[in-house]
């Protein structure tokens, strides 16, 4: 699992980026979902993620991330094989501003 995480203050142009990054793997053939990270909790986040990588997808992508979620998303990436998560599972976050 790989996770990026792309930061900066409101008005940065960071869902621009995130939403590049969903035009170009729909591009691909790719659908990935836009979750927003303050719409749920920290728990549901991570299920989010497990969820979506056991069923096969390789990409994840968040808006508007709590540092609490990003916390999760890197510490299960510490986690390494022992996560379940298959390494080439790319989880690209947003940072609340």
């Amino acid at each position: 699992m790989q996770v990026q995480v792309i930061t900066g203050t409101q008005g940065t142009g960071k869902t621009t980026q995130l939403r590049a990054i969903q035009a170009e793997l729909k591009k691909q053939g790719i659908e990935a979902p836009i979750i927003v990270g303050e719409q749920c909790t920290t728990p549901y986040f991570v299920n989010q993620i497990a969820a979506k990588a056991m069923a096969g997808d390789k990409h994840f992508l968040a808006d508007d991330c709590t540092q609490f979620q990003i916390k999760a998303a890197m510490d299960l990436e510490a986690q390494g094989i022992h996560s379940g998560i298959p390494s080439d599972f790319a989880v690209h976050l947003v940072r609340q501003a």
